[in-house]
């Protein structure tokens, strides 16, 4: 693995952030996509009750696009 400059000169600190970052990512995304507060989120997350079709496409459609995201982001700092 050939690795370009990253943030640090520690491969698994930059690694790590990175992989911090995506969940707070995908949190903020899903809020704004589907008009909820920060609160809303979590209590949906844990609750057993089950998401519109709308809804579960939405939460679908973020994850992906963030995940996607990042990963374009990452291979511009690390070469693989």
């Amino acid at each position: 693995m050939e690795i370009e400059k990253a943030g640090t000169k520690n491969i698994l600190q930059d690694a790590h952030n990175f992989v911090l970052g995506i969940p707070k990512s995908f949190r903020d995304r899903v809020c704004e996509e589907c008009g909820w507060s920060e609160a809303t989120f979590y209590r949906r997350a844990k609750s057993k009750n089950g998401f519109s079709n709308a809804e579960r496409e939405k939460i679908i459609s973020v994850m992906n696009q963030i995940l996607r995201k990042s990963m374009l982001l990452q291979q511009k700092k690390f070469k693989i």
